[in-house]
């Protein structure tokens, strides 16, 4: 299989540039403009984006207000009923066993 030769135009074969004098000061400037990171505060806007606008609209899809609101039974009746279920349960396997014997 012939090796792959590099075309005379490709990025790989271009010889090194030294970097210019200019290219700090560019690079020195553009940071200087740029806005500095700040930490957000109570009084901060959020800024709109169609991501925010996305996420808040799925927000309403999955967030049901009755699901705030469903009441659960209570712990005496989630404790007593598995256990008197189970208890009748076996008193009937037990009572079946018994009329086999």
């Amino acid at each position: 299989m012939p090796a792959a030769k590099l075309r005379p135009d490709s990025p790989v074969s271009a010889p090194p540039v030294a970097p210019s004098a200019a290219a700090p000061r560019a690079l020195q400037s553009a940071a200087a403009s740029a806005s500095v990171a700040r930490l957000a505060d109570e009084l901060a806007i959020p800024a709109p984006s169609p991501v925010h606008q996305l996420q808040a609209e799925l927000a309403q899809l999955t967030l049901t207000p009755e699901a705030d609101a469903e009441q659960l039974y209570p712990g005496w009746f989630r404790l007593a009923f598995p256990l008197a279920s189970s208890f009748m349960l076996w008193v009937a396997i037990l009572w079946g066993a018994s009329l086999l014997v």
